[in-house]
């Protein structure tokens, strides 16, 4: 009896070429960085080839940003939430959360805690490209 193909299963969208241009890189020297070809990169990014935990630790270090960042936030959408919420103060920050919370009737008060809404992790360091 012949093998039963595996039907192809098709992936999630990331947004990994938009990271990757939107930090002024070309698929040849992130592909060099990461050790890959930048044609295999391109079959990374179009989600035709897997990519790995480490590839993606990589690019988050190159491209200044989280793993996260790199598969669910779009960096070229202006209007985009995050895109907002990185270029507000901290106070600023306390608002939008207030503002938010109000809008899907949460009552609670963290105001007085530090949680996540009212703190910024840290973004990676940005690497630059070795010279040979």
């Amino acid at each position: 009896m012949p093998p039963i193909a595996k039907p192809k299963r098709e992936r999630r969208p990331s947004f990994l070429r938009q990271w990757r241009k939107h930090r002024g890189f070309t698929l040849e020297v992130v592909g060099a960085e990461v050790g890959m070809t930048g044609p295999n990169l391109g079959r990374v990014e179009k989600g035709e080839v897997p990519y790995s935990q480490d590839l993606l630790e990589q690019l988050a270090d190159m491209y200044g940003c989280e793993i996260a960042d790199l598969l669910i936030r779009d960096p070229t959408d202006p209007e985009g939430m995050w895109s907002i919420w990185d270029r507000a103060q901290p106070a600023q920050r306390n608002q939008i959360t207030a503002v938010a919370k109000a809008l899907i009737g949460d009552t609670s008060d963290t105001s007085s805690k530090a949680s996540p809404q009212n703190t910024v992790a840290p973004k990676r360091a940005k690497v630059t490209r070795r010279s040979a």
